[in-house]
């Protein structure tokens, strides 16, 4: 009867001991990222650019501004939201935020464009366009894959807009 009890004691806490063991990390660098100083997310995006794109020193030392500028003022809409205590955004809200962020988008690329030779300027676009594909498969994978294709999620018999 001892051994028995033992046994089974022993066999609870090995299960126990295997289950406190901590998950891995998930897969990519979002945790390093945020990690990282705005400075070196700055550095790291060039670096991934000027693997990329092969930009030369000139075009390196032109475009590093530009990311800096463009940081701050990401930063800055952040900030911005955050000061509204997280309350919901209303749509029209969201839109006028999505506005100014295209806005701040397309003058960033146009200072790009002038920097970057044409080819440059396209791939920088593919890579974009290949990015954005990649988070919104991955957002849709994570709703189960139940979106109605604009990334919001389908639930139950409730109406559609």
């Amino acid at each position: 009867m001892k051994r028995l009890i033992i046994a089974a004691l022993l066999f609870i806490s090995i299960s126990t001991f295997a289950q406190e063991q901590t998950p891995p990390e998930k897969k990519g660098n979002r945790g390093q990222r945020e990690k990282m100083s705005p400075e070196q997310r700055n550095q790291a995006l060039l670096n991934r650019m000027t693997k990329e794109l092969n930009l030369d020193a000139k075009q390196q030392e032109q475009i590093k501004p530009i990311l800096s500028e463009q940081a701050l003022k990401l930063q800055a809409m952040r900030d911005q939201r955050m000061a509204g205590n997280a309350k919901e955004l209303t749509k029209e809200e969201r839109k006028a935020m999505m506005q100014k962020r295209k806005e701040e988008k397309a003058a960033t690329d146009n200072k790009l464009k002038a920097i970057l030779t044409p080819e440059q300027f396209e791939k920088m676009k593919e890579n974009e366009a290949a990015k954005r594909e990649k988070k919104k498969e991955a957002r849709e994978s994570r709703q189960g894959g139940q979106g109605d294709g604009e990334g919001r999620e389908i639930r139950g018999n409730q109406p559609q807009e």
